[in-house]
């Protein structure tokens, strides 16, 4: 089964350096062979020194306000309706390329100071054990979900949703694990909000074709 991926966070300081200004050597004007300096006149007249426009304020630069840096609400409305811990059960793919009996647990909770949802992700599948953290988050901007997880075994995934459609939402990833690189789609129905049912399918690298890999049922 191979999906998720890892989500790393650095902050990079930019420290801008000052130029510096090289002067050349002063002539002195008593020196043998320089030139005098003519006197001013009297009665001539004074030139005006160049006056310098004023920087005109930008209408738009003045109107604008700084951006608010706070979650989104969509945040806060999937946090109150996923939050806590869901028991799973159903099938999942195992290192055997065969589907056995799986059963779960989903820990969710608003993280990051509640600029992400956390899952994670404990379950057995026959006898293998299997593990994922993943972060959800969402951008008004372009208004889509983003979601980065991380999986045992080495696996990552990254990608997004447009939200909820008909009580269901579906996810486009890419994700890499010990198959090399593949596309991998996350499908969840929320018709029963009390015990939500999920399923995913990856893409074989090779043939292209969509393979389901999991299907499962939760409730807390």
């Amino acid at each position: 089964m191979n999906k998720l991926t890892q989500i790393a966070i650095s902050l990079v300081a930019v420290v801008g350096m000052g130029g510096l200004a090289v002067a050349g050597d002063a002539k002195d004007p008593k020196a043998a062979g320089a030139p005098k300096a003519d006197a001013p006149k009297a009665g001539a007249p004074k030139a005006d020194a160049p006056k310098a426009d004023a920087p005109k304020a930008d209408a738009k630069a003045a109107d604008a306000k700084p951006m608010e840096m706070k979650p989104p609400q969509e945040l806060a409305d999937m946090a109150k309706m996923s939050a806590g811990t869901w028991k799973c059960k159903g099938q999942g793919m195992g290192h055997d390329m065969k589907l056995a009996d799986m059963t779960g647990t989903m820990k969710m909770k608003l993280e990051v100071d509640n600029w992400w949802v956390h899952g994670s992700f404990d379950s057995k599948m026959g006898k293998d054990s299997f593990k994922f953290e993943s972060f959800t988050s969402y951008d008004p901007a372009s208004k889509k979900w983003h979601r980065v997880m991380v999986e045992s075994g080495g696996g990552y995934s990254m990608g997004d949703s447009m939200g909820m459609k008909d009580n269901k939402v579906d996810w486009e990833l890419q994700s890499h694990g010990m198959m090399g690189d593949m596309g991998f789609r996350d499908h969840e129905d929320m018709t029963d909000a009390k015990a939500p049912k999920m399923w995913g399918e990856m893409q074989d690298p090779k043939t292209k074709s969509w393979i389901k890999v999991y299907e499962m049922a939760c409730k807390k």
